[in-house]
Formats: structure tokens, C-alpha cells, sequence
């Protein structure tokens, strides 16, 4: 197992407009990663390539690490009808449980760097 940083351009904030955002994926190679991104919420222009920016190899712990980082920013989780866990698919209809629920996840990945 490998693991990526994958910066992808972002949407859903109107035509034309779009934002940055860094997602760490585990995959074999690059082409699964590739092929992971097109199913991510917000990503702007999913049937094709152009909304990955750039794709670098990194280390497990930086793996984990980002991970944890990433918990810290829910919009990125956001689906239609709540949120899901990016760990364990949990659905939840409200922040406030979401948040809860990944705050244990972030105590054992702490743990695990």
C-alpha cells in the first residue's frame, strides 16, 4: 500500500469558481488514486483528469497525519443528507455528532504516528 497527497481543484461555489484543497489517499498506485478521486464530494470537473492539480508519494505517518488534519474540516465530508465518516462510512445528519464521532478517531491516529 501506498500513500498519496493529492491537491484537487474543488467546486460547487458557481461557474468558473473553484478552491484548492489537499486530500490524502491510500491507494497501489497512482492510477488508483486517480480513479478513488472521481468519486469525492466537491470535486469540480469529476468525469475527467483536470481536477487533480498535482499527485506526490508521501510517507505513512505523513499519510496519517494529514488524515487527522483533514478531520478538522467537515465541509470536506459534507454529502446530501449529512456527513460521512471519511474512516468508517458513518452517516450523520448533523455537525455536532459528526464532529463527536471523529474526535475519537483523531485520540487513537494521534496515538498511532
Amino acid at each position: 500500500m501506498q500513500y498519496f497527497e493529492v491537491i484537487l481543484e474543488n467546486g460547487h461555489i458557481g461557474a468558473g469558481n473553484s478552491y484548492e484543497a489537499k486530500r490524502y489517499i491510500a491507494g497501489t498506485d497512482i492510477l488508483s488514486v486517480i480513479s478513488k478521486v472521481k468519486f469525492l464530494p466537491r470535486i469540480k470537473k469529476r468525469h475527467t483528469i483536470e481536477a487533480v492539480k498535482s499527485i506526490k508519494q508521501i510517507t505513512r505517518k505523513e499519510y496519517l497525519r494529514g488524515k487527522i488534519e483533514s478531520l478538522k474540516h467537515p465541509h470536506l465530508f459534507r454529502v446530501w443528507d449529512g456527513y460521512r465518516c471519511p474512516i468508517c462510512g458513518e452517516r450523520f445528519r448533523d455537525i455536532f455528532s459528526f464532529r463527536r464521532h471523529v474526535e475519537k478517531y483523531g485520540a487513537h491516529l494521534a496515538h498511532a504516528i
